[in-house]
């Protein structure tokens, strides 16, 4: 079951119907509209992926519990997993750069590529923990 949610938000076209039906409820013709989609079946095929993260109530199609859970986790995903993968990264070019520049160039490693990259790596890491946030727990 939880392999099918998984495939269900893999999408960009489902994580868009789920971001649309999180803020109303919308018939099939209308999300088909809001959606800019032609083809019935293209939304059918869609919707029918989406089972169990939206359901009909009154002819209207609504996420459930479970559909704002995976919007929730996809948002989530979205602003947390690049920055840190981009903050680690950051800190892997920083010691590569330091430890090679050092030992071909020591003069200019010493003056130039080293201030300039720690001032770098302290701003990163203030701007990226502090104001970011990218550590706290959720």
């Amino acid at each position: 079951m939880e392999d099918e949610k998984f495939e269900a938000i893999s999408h960009p076209m489902r994580i868009k119907i789920l971001e649309i039906l999180s803020k109303k409820a919308m018939g099939f013709s209308e999300l088909k509209r809001e959606l800019g989609i032609e083809s019935s079946g293209k939304l059918d095929f869609h919707l029918k992926k989406l089972k169990g993260l939206i359901t009909t109530e009154d002819g209207k199609y609504i996420l459930t519990k479970d559909g704002y859970a995976a919007l929730q986790a996809i948002y989530t995903i979205r602003r947390y997993g690049w920055q840190k993968r981009a903050y680690v990264l950051n800190i892997i070019i920083y010691i590569i750069v330091n430890i090679l520049s050092a030992f071909k160039a020591f003069n200019i490693w010493l003056y130039t590529v080293f201030p300039a990259s720690t001032i770098w790596i302290i701003f990163y890491s203030y701007w990226s923990i502090v104001k970011r946030g990218i550590f706290k727990r959720m």
